[in-house]
């Protein structure tokens, strides 16, 4: 398998602020766990390149650490796929294993933008599958209008996968839940990204460019008795970003953490995370 790293520079990021590596490595086995949900997607997509009779090259947007492609390549097969893992953060493409799954025939780094996307794929190279992970909810409109227009101008399938769906529950609930979502919702919305409005409006803009969507739930369910690293650092970030968006509420989420701290210390406590994939094929697929 041959690998090499494209270093193009962009003119603005990804996403509005560097994504931990961490966080990402914490959330990765729920995310593969939460995706089983869509592998009906997942076969469809394989049978409608698989059609085309030839390579496919496989656009990982946002690719991060390499997640997506850990879960996605081996269920890919029998197709032959070169990746392109695309991601604005050096540091997080630099950390993805070299070594890619033997389903993988090549393997190429592109430091580059969602704006750079009509420059990484041309029309006539072949079949496409544009992907991604938990991506969507980061972008702006005008970002998701610019990787809507690569997957419809090209004629290609596209998987995009984990968005947020704004639904949340925890159980047991707290009187300070709503608020707090409230908030976490909002500041998801700032500077004008798409936060849990993403699906809607990318499964609507897909429709609008005449390719087939469907879309699949894929939440996740966080247990702290089994989770609760994770639980921990998702419910404390969510807090953060609360106090964040309205410094007023500073006290209520005060409160609320320390109690949901001491849940999580007795394993006592479970949160389903809405999200949801995205499938999309062009209508002559």
């Amino acid at each position: 398998m041959a690998a090499r790293r494209d270093a193009a520079a962009g003119p603005a990021p990804m996403v509005s602020r560097p994504v931990p590596a961490d966080w990402l490595s914490l959330r990765r086995q729920a995310d593969h766990t939460a995706r089983e949900a869509a592998l009906p997607l997942v076969a469809e997509a394989v049978a409608a390149l698989g059609a085309e009779d030839a390579p496919v090259r496989v656009i990982d947007v946002g690719a991060g650490t390499g997640s997506n492609q850990a879960w996605l390549a081996d269920r890919l097969v029998p197709l032959e796929q070169h990746w392109i893992l695309v991601d604005h953060d050096a540091d997080l493409i630099d950390a993805v294993d070299p070594v890619a799954p033997t389903s993988v025939s090549s393997l190429t780094r592109r430091i580059a933008t969602v704006a750079e996307l009509p420059d990484i794929v041309a029309e006539d190279e072949g079949p496409v599958l544009f992907t991604c992970a938990a991506l969507l909810d980061l972008l702006s409109p005008a970002d998701a209008a610019v990787l809507v227009d690569a997957i419809a101008r090209t004629g290609s399938a596209a998987l995009l996968s984990l968005s947020v769906t704004g639904a949340v529950s925890i159980d047991p609930p707290h009187p300070a839940d709503t608020a707090i979502t409230d908030a976490f919702d909002a500041h998801q919305r700032r500077d004008d990204l798409l936060g849990p409005d993403a699906v809607d409006h990318v499964a609507g803009l897909l429709r609008e460019r005449g390719q087939r969507v469907r879309v699949a739930e894929t939440p996740w369910r966080l247990d702290a008795a089994e989770q609760a690293a994770l639980v921990q650092r998702y419910l404390h970030d969510r807090a953060d970003v609360a106090i964040e968006h309205d410094l007023a509420l500073a006290d209520l989420v005060t409160a609320w953490r320390e109690e949901r701290q001491a849940q999580i210390d007795r394993g006592a406590l479970v949160v389903h995370v809405g999200h949801a994939d995205i499938l999309s094929l062009p209508a002559t697929a």
